[in-house]
């Protein structure tokens, strides 16, 4: 990976990359099907940038059962979509919202991303569950202890 500094923005550039396929994109975002992950190499949240278009990028980090308990059940017709016969080999991630709160990153509980990494492909899956909080607060701000201190 390289990184070059051009004018106001910085560009990196990947040389060896995986392109996971999402048939049914991300919320919002139904077209841009198909996402690469990009990780500053520490920590446990990456991006998922979208690389048929470009303003659809979302931070995740993996589902942690210590927290939340068991990850949602795979209908049949999502395992099929993920191409997973048995469901077991899927790596789950919560999608992490910065913006909406100005002390705590959210996680959305009702729309975890499902990944199979032996196929590339994946999914959001929505739950109907009202119950699941939308903004849960996964951790404080960066920077705002330092500030307190």
């Amino acid at each position: 990976m390289t990184h070059k500094e051009q004018a106001w923005k910085a560009i990196v550039e990947v040389e060896q990359t995986n392109t996971f396929h999402f048939p049914q994109g991300m919320v919002g975002f139904p077209d841009a099907d198909n996402y690469v992950v990009l990780n500053s190499g520490h920590g446990d949240i990456v991006c998922l940038q979208s690389t048929n278009r470009v303003e659809a990028a979302f931070l995740v980090t993996p589902w942690d059962e210590k927290r939340l308990g068991k990850h949602p059940e795979l209908t049949s017709e999502q395992i099929a979509c993920l191409q997973s016969p048995d469901g077991d080999n899927i790596i789950w991630f919560l999608v992490l919202n910065p913006f909406s709160d100005p002390k705590w990153v959210s996680a959305n509980l009702r729309a975890p991303v499902a990944i199979n990494p032996d196929t590339f492909l994946g999914i959001q899956c929505i739950q109907a569950n009202p119950e699941l909080d939308l903004h849960f607060h996964w951790m404080p701000q960066p920077g705002l202890s330092q500030q307190a201190a």
